[in-house]
């Protein structure tokens, strides 16, 4: 099981007129960890008291690869409760949306999330810090190479002997819940707040 921990921030700073105005947007891992084999209904309590610790408590966001068996954990995780967005990582390279018993499910394209990564670390829109698995982080975005199939199409694969690149894949997750989340998000302009 992987921990992933990521800053995203924008400062405030005030221009030559006195506006308030957001600096460039900051995403940065500052930790990854590796958790020792559980099972999902210990996960979900050590996830839960992660969500709830004071240190990030209402700052932070989670998402949650529900592919497959992860389904099962998604669910284990609305009876903590434990707010999350649920990924379901899927062959094609769209993005869309399903309900199943009342749940919304993010679909999205596992190449499209991975070339996404890609292009953020390469364009430092993206930034990795430095932890104590950040070699084994540096090692699984390495192991990924794409093919082009005969349709064109990219597929990108990727894993190590430790693992099947979990780190990476919390890392894409991560970046992709910060483009995509709505809790709490704005739209239109407002004075920011908290600063003087």
């Amino acid at each position: 099981m992987r921990q992933l921990v990521r800053i995203d921030e924008r400062m405030p700073n005030y221009d030559a007129n006195g506006r308030q105005e957001l600096t460039k947007r900051r995403r940065e891992i500052v930790q990854a960890d590796h958790l020792p084999a559980m099972s999902y209904a210990d996960l979900a309590i050590v996830t839960r008291n992660l969500m709830v610790d004071p240190s990030i408590a209402g700052r932070a966001y989670l998402v949650v690869d529900s592919s497959g068996v992860r389904r099962a954990f998604c669910d284990l995780l609305d009876t903590k409760p434990v707010q999350h967005t649920r990924v379901q990582m899927v062959a094609r390279e769209n993005e869309t949306e399903t309900t199943e018993r009342g749940r919304t499910f993010n679909n999205v394209g596992r190449t499209r999330i991975l070339s996404a990564l890609n292009w953020a670390i390469h364009t430092g829109d993206l930034s990795i810090g430095n932890f104590a698995d950040l070699g084994l982080m540096r090692q699984e975005l390495e192991s990924f190479e794409a093919d082009v199939g005969s349709s064109g199409r990219v597929r990108i694969e990727g894993g190590t002997k430790f693992g099947h690149a979990d780190l990476a894949v919390s890392a894409a997750l991560a970046l992709w819940l910060s483009d995509h989340r709505s809790v709490g998000a704005h739209i239109g302009q407002v004075p920011l707040k908290g600063y003087w």
